[in-house]
């Protein structure tokens, strides 16, 4: 579709000479006029709505720098990444890491956004405590998420909050994508993605910072922690409370929430059995160790088990100084169904399982009547080859 906006128009051609690589993905999306939204937004089809009189009172150079924000929160995934997680404290994130690209790409920022300088940010709450991320260019906008959320699980520093520095809108449709939906999207962006790179090496003008972030998306990998993350925002119960800023903070940058979250209990089983070897069983007790400190509000229930329960230990509430401590036995055959009869007979109200394996187990006879993540060792069975629940193999 044509589009309307002259000032759009002329930015979008000024970028293929400029930035050739943004201006290749920027060309996969169709662009409408919109006006009952306040400035411009994007969805996950790669639709672009705009409102004319926003685009009219900018410069073209801060155009050029809202289409390649626009465009970037597509590619990298923002609007599905956040599905489940608190949108204003998600959307934040994802404007940090977007904008830290664009100003690696010398792009225009107008003011009254999120601006990182030297790829850190701070929050200055108004009681004088400080809210820092740093090193952006190394994270993606969930890692961001995952710092915030840490660091404002103290309410004291939290309740003084700041206001959101934010322009764009992102739309969510309104019904869910299916699996196919997503896939058919996710990779028609990932091939969008493949040729803008190859456009911009033929014009000698690849985009700076942008490297790690473009590997993750044409090779990407599963990422064991943003998997359970995503079970762990669906189980928990939570809400958010904002209490009102205090003026001082007004020009600070974004008011983050107070969140309030229930513990809730997972189970995690560790496979102890002859066919995993030392380095393997290191590496899960590392891993587990690692989930241990990550969420402070579980309590974990950890099952050694080869062909039967060896030993139960309770982990709560982020203490993974317990873990080493612990006495891991096993060595025999290997089998499942005694964890699972467990759970159902002991702890009904379990709401996750991640199973640490080989996979090489008695899965024909094993039904799924508990939520389950298996995380398979690199040298474990094909993935297809587990008949439910989610799949990962660590590299």
């Amino acid at each position: 579709m044509e589009i309307k906006n002259k000032k759009l128009t002329r930015a979008k051609i000024q970028l293929q000479q400029e930035k050739p690589f943004f201006a290749y993905l920027i060309m996969n999306m169709k662009f409408t006029e919109k006006k009952d939204i306040d400035s411009i937004g994007v969805d996950s089809f790669g639709n672009c709505y705009y409102n004319d009189d926003f685009i009219n009172k900018l410069s073209e150079n801060e155009i050029k720098g809202v289409l390649a924000h626009e465009v970037l929160h597509i590619v990298l995934e923002h609007l599905d990444r956040s599905e489940n997680l608190n949108h204003q404290l998600y959307n934040v994130s994802a404007d940090l890491c977007v904008n830290d690209m664009l100003i690696e790409n010398d792009f225009y920022l107008y003011s009254g956004v999120l601006i990182p300088r030297y790829h850190n940010y701070t929050f200055n709450n108004s009681d004088g405590t400080e809210i820092v991320v740093e090193d952006i260019n190394k994270k993606t906008a969930n890692q961001i998420y995952e710092e915030l959320l840490k660091q404002i699980k103290d309410d004291k520093k939290a309740q003084n909050g700041l206001e959101e520095k934010r322009f764009d809108e992102h739309i969510k449709g309104k019904k869910n994508l299916s699996k196919e939906q997503k896939r058919e999207i996710k990779n028609k962006w990932k091939q969008a993605v493949s040729e803008a790179s190859a456009y911009a090496r033929q014009k000698g003008n690849l985009p700076d910072g942008l490297g790690i972030f473009i590997d993750g998306l044409l090779n990407e990998k599963v990422n064991w922690k943003t998997l359970l993350y995503k079970y762990l925002t669906r189980t928990i119960p939570h809400d958010y409370s904002y209490n009102r800023p205090s003026k001082r903070s007004f020009a600070s940058g974004v008011y983050l929430p107070i969140m309030k979250r229930e513990a809730i209990e997972i189970v995690v089983s560790l496979d102890t059995s002859g066919s995993i070897q030392n380095g393997e069983l290191k590496e899960f007790m590392s891993e587990i160790n690692g989930i241990a400190k990550s969420f402070n509000n579980l309590s974990m229930k950890l099952i050694v088990c080869d062909s039967e329960i060896k030993d139960i230990y309770t982990i709560g509430n982020g203490d993974s100084d317990e873990i080493g401590k612990l006495r891991i036995r096993g060595g025999g055959g290997t089998s499942h169904k005694p964890v699972y009869d467990y759970i159902n007979e002991n702890l009904p109200n379990t709401r996750l399982l991640v199973n640490f394996t080989d996979g090489y187990t008695d899965l024909d006879s094993l039904d799924e009547t508990i939520n389950t993540l298996w995380v398979i060792c690199k040298n474990g069975i094909n993935e297809k080859s587990i008949p439910f629940g989610e799949v990962i193999k660590l590299n």
